[in-house]
C-alpha cells in the first residue's frame, strides 16, 4: 500500500485534465503541498490557481528539482515527457494517477463506479444523492459536477465517491469497499489487444481487488459483465436490472419522456418506491438504478434520492442541454464509443420527434486506434440521425502512423443512407456556418459527439 508523508509536495504532470485536477483539489485541501504543469491553460488550471496551487504552462525539465517529494502522472503523458524523464533522473519516486486516487480512497469508505459506458454519469448520480443526504462525501468525478462546481471535492464525511476507469489498466490499483459496474464493452483498445483483454481485467479486479467484506453491484442487463461476475469468486453481490424480476434492485412502469423518466424501484418483491430522473433516456434509467442500490444499502432515505434525482444535472458534455431558440436545440454530449453513441442519439432522436425537428450530428473521433477499428459500428450508430457532419479525428496521445480519417466513416455512411446532408469538414468556423445554414428555417437538434474538443462548435452555433 503506497504510503505518503503528510504535507509532502506532489508534483502533477498533466495537472489540468479532468481526473488529475480532481484529485490535486483533494489533496490540496488535505493539507499536501501541491504543484503541476499541463500543455495548456484551462478552466481547470485557472481553478487550481485561484487554490494557490502553482501551475506550469508547458513541461519542461526546469519545472522538477529536489524540493518535490512525489511525481504523480496521468497515462495520458508520453514516456519522453521532460518531466517525467527528469523526475527518473533526480530519483523522485512517480506515481500514477490511479495508485494516487486509491491512496485517497484508502482514508475513506470507498464506493468506485466502473463500467465502459456511463461511469460518470453513474458517479455523478451517487455523488448527487449523498449530498442530498448531507453526508458530505468526498468525491473524485471524471466531469464538472454542477453541486461542487467542478471535478473534485474534499468532504467532511467519511464516504468517497470515484470514477474507477479501466483505461490503461488502471483498475489494478483500485481498492474500493463498494464496487459498482455498469457494463463491460470493447474499448481503449490503444492498450487492450481485444474483448477479452478487457474482460479480463475485470475479473482480476473482481477477484483480486474486492476484499471478502467488499461488496459489489452490477448491472445485470449487460451480458458481458454477467459472464465475468459469474465466472468470479465473489461472494457479497447485488445485481440491479431494468427488466421484471430480473436482478436484486429491478425496475416496473417505466415511462420515458422527452426530457425525464418515471419508475418504480423494487427490491425482491418489495416496493422501493416512485422516482422521476431529470435526464432521459433509457441508459441513464440503469444508471440511476446502480445508484439508487448503493444509496438504499447505505441506509439513505427516499426523500432524499427523490430529491436528488428528480432535479438531476449531469455532469458537463453528458447530453448537456444548450437551447438555442424555439426552433433550435443544441445538446452537447462526451459520447465517443458506437454503443454510447447510439443510445445519445436515441435520445436525441425523442426530443427531435416530439418537436417535429431533424436531428443533426456532428461526430469528431476520438483517437485513430478508436477510429480504425470501430468505424463501421460508428457509421451504424450515425445512421440514427437525419445529417451527420464528421470532423477530422481528435488525436489525443496518438500519431496517425496508418493514415487514418473520418473519410473511413463517411464512405460506410454513404454507402447505407441517402442523408439530407453528409458532410466531412475539418474546420470548425465552416462546420457551424453549415450549421446554421441547414437549421434556417427548419426546426432542428444539433448535437455535438465526442471526447475531443467538439464542444466548441456547440458554442459557436449558439452565438
Amino acid at each position: 500500500m503506497l504510503q505518503i508523508k503528510e504535507k509532502s509536495h506532489l508534483y502533477f504532470i498533466g495537472i489540468g485534465g479532468v481526473g488529475m485536477s480532481a484529485l490535486a483539489i483533494i489533496l490540496k485541501q488535505q493539507g499536501y503541498s501541491i504543484s503541476g504543469s499541463d500543455n495548456n491553460e484551462s478552466q481547470n488550471t485557472k481553478k487550481l490557481s485561484d487554490l494557490g496551487i502553482t501551475i506550469n504552462i508547458g513541461h519542461s525539465t526546469s519545472n522538477i528539482n529536489n524540493n518535490i517529494d512525489y511525481i504523480v502522472y496521468t497515462n495520458a503523458i508520453s514516456d519522453s515527457n521532460p518531466e517525467f524523464l527528469q523526475a527518473k533522473e533526480l530519483g523522485i519516486p512517480v506515481i500514477v494517477r490511479a495508485e494516487m486516487l486509491n491512496f485517497i480512497g484508502s482514508h475513506f469508505f470507498s464506493i468506485g463506479v466502473s463500467g465502459t459506458h456511463g461511469k460518470t454519469t453513474t458517479t455523478s448520480m451517487t455523488s448527487r444523492i449523498f449530498l442530498s443526504a448531507g453526508l458530505d462525501p468526498t468525491l473524485a468525478v471524471g466531469g464538472c459536477l454542477p453541486e461542487i462546481q467542478g471535478a473534485g471535492y474534499k468532504g467532511t464525511g467519511d464516504t468517497m465517491i470515484y470514477e474507477a476507469c479501466e483505461a490503461f489498466g488502471s483498475l489494478n490499483y483500485l481498492y474500493p469497499d463498494v464496487a459498482l459496474i455498469t457494463n463491460i464493452d470493447e474499448d481503449h483498445l490503444e492498450f487492450f489487444k481485444n474483448r477479452q483483454e478487457v474482460e479480463d481485467l475485470f475479473l482480476t479486479y473482481l477477484n483480486n481487488h474486492l476484499a471478502p467484506k467488499s461488496l459489489l453491484i452490477w448491472n445485470a442487463d449487460d451480458d458481458c459483465l454477467a459472464s465475468v461476475v459469474a465466472k468470479s469468486n465473489i461472494t457479497r453481490k447485488i445485481s440491479v436490472s431494468i427488466r421484471a424480476n430480473q436482478g436484486d434492485f429491478w425496475i416496473k412502469n417505466i415511462t420515458l419522456h422527452e426530457q425525464s423518466s418515471e419508475f418504480d424501484v423494487y427490491f425482491g418483491e418489495d416496493l422501493i418506491g416512485h422516482f422521476i430522473l431529470g435526464v432521459p433516456g433509457i441508459h441513464n434509467v440503469s444508471n440511476s438504478l446502480l445508484a439508487i442500490a448503493v444509496a438504499k444499502i447505505q441506509g439513505i432515505d427516499n426523500i432524499s434520492i427523490v430529491k436528488a434525482l428528480k432535479y438531476f444535472q449531469n455532469a458537463d458534455r453528458r447530453f448537456e442541454m444548450k437551447n438555442c431558440s424555439k426552433e433550435l436545440t443544441i445538446i452537447d454530449d462526451y459520447a465517443h464509443h458506437p454503443r454510447a453513441i447510439t443510445l445519445t442519439l436515441e435520445a436525441a432522436k425523442k426530443i427531435a420527434t416530439k418537436n417535429n425537428a431533424k436531428l443533426i450530428a456532428i461526430f469528431q473521433p476520438h483517437l485513430y486506434s478508436r477510429t480504425q477499428y470501430f468505424y463501421k459500428e460508428f457509421s451504424d450508430s450515425l445512421l440514427l440521425a437525419d445529417s451527420v457532419i464528421l470532423t477530422d479525428i481528435y488525436a489525443a496521445r496518438e500519431t496517425n502512423d496508418n493514415n487514418i480519417s473520418s473519410q473511413l466513416i463517411y464512405d460506410e455512411i454513404y454507402k447505407q443512407k441517402k442523408m439530407d446532408h453528409l458532410i466531412f469538414e475539418s474546420e470548425f468556423n465552416n462546420i457551424v456556418h453549415i450549421v446554421k445554414k441547414i437549421t434556417l428555417g427548419q426546426a432542428s437538434v444539433v448535437i455535438t459527439l465526442g471526447a475531443g474538443d467538439v464542444w466548441k462548435i456547440s458554442e459557436q452555433v449558439c452565438v
